[in-house]
């Protein structure tokens, strides 16, 4: 289930235009921000969060995780691992692994909207 709909998504892309897969694309933005979530606790009805504050934060992370999808252009993620392409000769290299060169599969945006929220922590870790 999506934390934002069509027409919020338009709202918020406004005054540029909502692209033709727009549903898909805030499924596929909303389970990203689940999986980014996992272990996560906050109440729920009907699988949405209760708090308006943090409904606000849900559907805004939603939206740029969809706009980003969007403007990558890439909606399956079987090009997130190339690290550079050149479209004379049609050059591409694809990186070793997903985890070091390559696209992000996850907006930016997003991550300092969750850090920024207290929804996503980050304990420093510290020796000594």
């Amino acid at each position: 289930m999506p934390y934002a709909t069509v027409q919020e998504f338009t709202d918020f892309l406004d005054p540029d235009p909502v692209p033709a897969n727009a549903a898909r694309l805030l499924d596929k933005a909303s389970r990203k921000l689940d999986q980014l979530l996992i272990g996560t606790r906050y109440p729920t009805s009907n699988g949405l969060p209760t708090d308006p504050e943090l409904a606000a934060v849900f559907k805004e992370a939603v939206c740029l995780q969809a706009q980003y999808i969007a403007d990558l252009g890439d909606e399956t993620g079987a090009n997130a691992n190339v690290s550079q392409l050149h479209v004379g000769n049609q050059r591409m290299i694809r990186a070793l692994s997903l985890g070091g060169d390559g696209t992000s599969r996850v907006s930016p945006d997003m991550l300092t909207l969750l850090q920024t929220s207290g929804l996503l922590l980050i304990y420093p870790i510290v020796w000594g």
